[in-house]
């Protein structure tokens, strides 16, 4: 999913970024299967951004503002206009095919990243909220040197989904059960959680250009999982993408 890729991006640019202390531009696709019933998997265009102006920043299609940074800590606002899960209803499988489209929606919120000071890992904490709920997440990634001209970024987080949020995406009204003859009833979507593991690396082929490539799956709670709607409560995804470093 969209999201998701864009979150797993966001995540490699700042750790290269760190590794090299740079920032750039460029671009790439993400391939990821789909959360809803029949449909297709999708590839994505992906903006490769990490551009830093003072204070200012913006990541993959993130931007924010760092108010606050030190040796080992930053803190800072941000907007993702991306948020969500979305898909069309005419995507999906015949017979779930005329549920309401889910939209992607803006989200405003604030990130919190430290240095552990244990063996290179660093941490991330963010919350976020918008028209359809609100979001958490929790991560840790070290970024690996492996020689002058290749980086490896491993990463793990934890995300965690507010109940609006998730009945928004996942949930099924009763009109939207009536509509379609392979849901036989209506699901509310409680608060949820969703678990990734993330391999991301960055390929130095000259001082400024570098290839990138990025892999990661999802898993997602029964409450998700539950839905009529979900196909399947695993994600897999993939990208690879060019960049140019200044």
């Amino acid at each position: 999913m969209k999201k998701i890729l864009m979150g797993l991006l966001a995540l490699t640019l700042s750790a290269t970024a760190l590794a090299e202390n740079k920032f750039g531009i460029g671009a790439g696709v993400g391939v990821s299967d789909s959360i809803y019933k029949g449909a297709e998997d999708k590839a994505y265009p992906m903006p490769l951004l990490d551009i830093n102006y003072y204070d200012l920043y913006v990541k993959g299609a993130t931007v924010g503002f760092q108010f606050y940074k030190d040796d080992a800590f930053a803190a800072s606002l941000f907007v993702d206009p991306l948020a969500g899960f979305a898909v069309d209803g005419a995507d999906l499988a015949r017979g779930y095919d005329n549920i309401d489209d889910r939209k992607f929606q803006a989200m405003f919120g604030i990130r919190l990243d430290a240095d552990t000071g244990f063996y290179g890992v660093r941490t991330g904490l963010s919350a976020q909220v918008g028209e359809h709920g609100g979001e958490g997440k929790i991560s840790a990634f070290k970024a690996y040197k492996v020689d002058d001209k290749l980086t490896i970024v491993p990463s793990i987080h934890v995300k965690g989904y507010s109940g609006d949020y998730t009945d928004y995406y996942f949930g099924v009204t009763s009109d939207e059960a009536r509509r379609n003859s392979k849901i036989d009833r209506a699901y509310k979507a409680d608060a949820a959680y969703s678990m990734g593991l993330n391999l991301t690396a960055d390929y130095r082929l000259t001082d400024n250009v570098a290839l990138m490539a990025f892999l990661g799956v999802e898993k997602f709670s029964s409450e998700i999982s539950d839905s009529p709607i979900v196909d399947d409560g695993v994600l897999y995804l993939v990208g690879v993408g060019a960049k140019y470093y200044f």
